[in-house]
């Protein structure tokens, strides 16, 4: 049965973005934007009364990229690295080949 949720934690996150990205080099972070709102939410000590609250929700997720020493950094070259080109192999020469037709 497949799996209904797959949590990631922030540096795994970053690496599949660099992967999806085809980011191979540089030291890269996540940048998260929250937009915060002024609300009224219900106490729970009855109902009707209601306490000033504030409502933080995230608004983007950016991969910045930055200093090797930056804490939290991962580099792309290790986790993404650029795919070797395979190698051409010379043609091989073929052996002579003899008719025996008679």
């Amino acid at each position: 049965m497949a799996t209904s949720e797959h949590k990631f934690s922030i540096d795994e996150l970053i690496q599949a973005l660099l992967r999806a990205q085809g980011i191979h080099e540089g030291h890269w972070a996540l940048n998260v934007e929250f937009l915060a709102t002024g609300t009224a939410a219900n106490a729970p000590a009855g109902p009707g009364k209601t306490l000033p609250a504030l409502l933080v929700s995230v608004n983007s997720a950016t991969l910045v990229r930055t200093e090797g020493t930056v804490h939290g950094a991962i580099d792309a070259a290790v986790v993404n690295p650029r795919k070797r080109a395979v190698e051409a192999r010379p043609a091989r020469a073929r052996k002579p080949h003899t008719s025996t037709l008679q």
